[in-house]
């Protein structure tokens, strides 16, 4: 489908803020605490997520995707 699909990596090569403002829904992939192993990252990828980092610190799992969601808001001009 038409989405663009962001998977939140603190070791991706992609920062959030180095994508353009997207055309089509976004679907967001955070991880459990800990973060997601190789094999769901791979597995992730394979179904077309992109791995993006919000920067230099590690978030917590409760906060990383409402984190995300304000930057992309931010980032975009979704207020």
């Amino acid at each position: 489908d038409a989405t663009l699909r962001l998977l939140l990596s603190p070791s991706a090569a992609t920062a959030l803020r180095d994508l353009p403002r997207p055309a089509v829904d976004v679907t967001l992939l955070a991880g459990p605490e800990g973060g997601l192993s190789q094999q769901e990252q791979r597995d992730a990828q394979s179904a077309g997520f992109t791995p993006v980092r919000l920067g230099p610190r590690v978030l917590r799992t409760e906060t990383a995707a409402l984190a995300a969601l304000s930057a992309m808001q931010t980032l975009w001009g979704d207020f």
